[in-house]
């Protein structure tokens, strides 16, 4: 999209357009159902506007963490969270981190304490955070022990194992986000914008 267009949109847009276009820009993937997952800062008060404006659309906003200045909300979609849970190299990864039970609900209960714990200073940021935003399980293990450096590319996420397969799927990210923009841009409301996934 035209740097023109998305300056012109957010000079004259309307405070839910402006929302819109900012959820879009950050969690795309999630909103066009290719992807399970997406992490979004907003303004402490925005996540009830924005759990407000993907009512119907399939997809959960949960705050995992929330202060005087910002809340951290993870946008996702339940049934394909489930699934991607059952994945043997996802829970084998996650047990490494102390999670035990392996439904939806305690794998984010005990995401939402840990995230808690880093962001209050009192841990490590808890890495097992990329695998439940999708990211290749080879990938967020290269990160951790290369400490983010070294890696063979970097776009949504840090690539160290199959530099191909990762083009592909931020390709695939890159439509995804200019669809959900031109069609916020053209006055779609987000929970349209959102498409519905079986």
């Amino acid at each position: 999209m035209p740097a023109e267009t998305m300056l012109s949109f957010l000079k004259n847009c309307t405070p839910e357009g402006r929302m819109g276009f900012r959820v879009a820009t950050q969690c795309a993937p999630v909103l066009k159902g290719v992807k399970i997952s997406n992490l979004i800062k907003v303004k402490p008060g925005e996540g009830r506007e924005i759990r407000t404006r993907l009512k119907g659309s399939g997809i959960v906003c949960l705050a995992l963490y929330r202060d005087q200045e910002m809340e951290v909300l993870f946008l996702y979609r339940y049934g394909q969270l489930e699934q991607h849970l059952r994945q043997p190299a996802v829970w084998g990864f996650l047990w490494k981190y102390g999670y035990e039970a392996w439904d939806v609900a305690s794998v984010l209960e005990r995401l939402r304490a840990r995230y808690q714990q880093y962001a209050g200073g009192r841990s490590e940021f808890p890495h097992e955070l990329g695998v439940l935003l999708e990211y290749p399980v080879e990938d967020v293990e290269g990160f951790i022990q290369n400490r983010g450096e070294n890696c063979l590319l970097s776009r949504y996420w840090k690539v160290y194992s199959n530099r191909q397969q990762a083009e592909r799927i931020f390709r695939l990210y890159d439509a995804a986000k200019e669809q959900a923009l031109w069609e916020i841009v053209n006055g779609l409301p987000l929970y349209q914008v959102a498409v519905a996934v079986g």
